[in-house]
């Protein structure tokens, strides 16, 4: 079953739209992504790429090759741009698609598997959604799938091993610089359920010059920045944040099932035919040829360490889309036509259909997102609508017609229902409006600027100044004291007048999330 001619330019050209529209109306959203375009700036003005830096200090929780990417766009359009942060994962977006349909061809899988599976991988709601977004998360997906695709081709004993070899420690060697050493534990991992093919893969992976290239690869950006850093910096990113992580992760820490939970909402409207793939898959598991076993197993393997590792958020099986899309692709399309595929297909869209059900009555009427009528119809409505034309086609009998209006799904989101949101969540997210009454209020503005208990990256990246965090009361009454402004969580304030008396004048209100944050000055100064 051939892609319908033109299909997947459409789906491109409306998430491309989208994304576009968004990012343009929109300001970088805090926390991750406005500290993502600070260290990239400060990036820049330091002059040094290899050692990063956030708000004067070093920055260790990423390795440097995302925001090397970055720093092009920032040169262009600024640092305060959604629009700069974006491309790299737009870009990278792209070619997840293309890296995609090269896995399915190298697992010498059916033509329609390798035409389907990239428009599968590209209209699942995550990836279409970090298209438009300043994470590194796309990018990691993208060096994994290249990696998975070179790998594919090792395993395969009539593939010759050479240039394979090679190109795979390359594109592992990339993912660790993007973000961290995860990208070597998937496929690493997934060859220990293949058996002898996977002893054999293993061996061919490690036979060579790739190791050694890709130790030369993380050599050149650790050598220069430990010695600016030393070796408490080179302790700090090779053994807190990333043996650490893995080993006791100190953030998002979630209980072993949170994957579960979240999977079939990130990947959707494709969650049913990946399960039911991965049964059939696992079912014929000795009959697939050995490519075709570890795009089988890839995902397996990947969901089974994520949920044993401590920290986890809905972000982290990305990587594992590519080969799970695979999958589904080769069990609706590549095998033979059965009833349960038409039931599975038809039931592939309640997920959408709840969310965009679920928009329409409660998320739009929510005080903080306040959709007009017609907007929560809207954006919901291009959730609900193409899955029920995509069920019609299921009773029909029309498969490819189904297949494909279900995977206009997310773009249509993306391309109409997402403008209409995306309003809402910058007035929620963003801390633009927080640097000009902060300059107004204080009086120090060659110094770096005050927050009390903890700052927001947004302060230092739309205030263009560090910030240095004051963390008893008595440095919170002498800052007041000495004229300065201090930026301080409303909860937090009203804690400390209610305990200590305290007192200040209110400079300014900016909303963030679900709380404020108040600008506060020395009370005897008029507001």
């Amino acid at each position: 079953m051939s892609v319908p001619r033109g299909f997947l330019g459409l789906v491109i050209c409306l998430v491309i739209a989208g994304t576009l529209w968004a990012s343009l109306s929109r300001d970088p959203w805090d926390p991750d992504e406005t500290r993502y375009l600070e260290v990239t700036r400060e990036m820049i003005r330091s002059g040094n790429p290899f050692f990063l830096r956030f708000n004067g200090d070093a920055y260790t929780d990423k390795p440097p090759l995302f925001f090397w990417t970055l720093a092009p766009f920032v040169l262009l359009f600024g640092a305060d741009s959604a629009f700069a942060g974006m491309l790299p994962s737009l870009l990278a977006w792209l070619l997840l698609g293309l890296a995609t349909r090269r896995i399915a061809r190298a697992g010498r899988l059916p033509l329609g598997v390798i035409e389907w599976a990239p428009p599968m991988v590209m209209t699942a709601l995550l990836p279409a959604l970090l298209a438009g977004g300043c994470r590194m998360d796309m990018l990691f997906a993208l060096w994994c799938a290249l990696a998975l695709e070179r790998l594919v081709r090792l395993a395969d004993p009539r593939e010759a091993p050479r240039a394979h070899h090679l190109y795979f420690w390359l594109w592992i060697a990339l993912g660790i610089m993007t973000k961290g050493p995860l990208a070597l534990v998937f496929p690493l991992l997934s060859l220990v359920f293949l058996g002898r093919n996977g002893w054999f893969t293993f061996k061919r992976v490690l036979r060579g010059w790739g190791p050694a290239l890709a130790l030369v690869i993380v050599g050149a950006w650790l050598g220069p920045a430990a010695l600016t850093g030393g070796k408490a910096w080179l302790d700090t990113i090779v053994i807190h944040q990333s043996a650490g992580r893995i080993a006791s992760s100190f953030a998002h820490q979630a209980p072993w099932w949170y994957h579960l939970a979240t999977i079939p909402l990130t990947l959707m409207p494709w969650s049913l035919l990946v399960l039911a793939g991965m049964i059939a898959a696992f079912s014929r598991f000795q009959t697939l040829g050995a490519g075709a076993r570890l795009i089988a197993v890839y995902p397996f393997a990947g969901l089974i360490f994520l949920s044993v590792l401590s920290g986890k958020t809905f972000l982290y099986p990305l990587p594992l889309f590519p080969a799970a899309c695979i999958v589904a692709a080769w069990w609706l399309i590549g095998s033979p036509e059965h009833t349960a595929q038409r039931v599975v297909l038809g039931l592939s869209g309640t997920l959408p259909v709840v969310l965009g059900l679920g928009i329409i009555f409660i998320i739009g009427p929510m005080p903080d997102m306040a959709l007009a009528p017609w907007q929560r119809l809207l954006a919901g409505g291009v959730l609900v609508l193409p899955v029920l034309a995509s069920i019609m086609a299921v009773l029909l009998g029309r498969i490819k017609a189904a297949t494909a209006l279900l995977a206009l799904t997310i773009p249509l989101f993306v391309f109409a229902g997402l403008p209409q949101i995306v309003p809402p969540f910058n007035r929620l997210l963003s801390l633009s409006p927080f640097a000009a009454p902060y300059a107004a209020a204080d009086t120090a503005p060659s110094k770096p600027g005050l927050a009390y208990g903890r700052f927001e990256p947004g302060f230092v990246l739309y205030s263009d100044r560090p910030f240095t965090v004051l963390k008893t009361v008595p440095q919170l009454a002498d800052a007041l004291a000495s004229g300065r402004a201090v930026a301080i969580n409303i909860k937090t304030a009203h804690r400390i007048q209610r305990e200590t008396g305290l007192r200040w004048a209110v400079a300014a209100v900016v909303p963030y999330r679900h709380t404020k944050i108040l600008i506060i000055r020395r009370h005897s100064e008029p507001m």
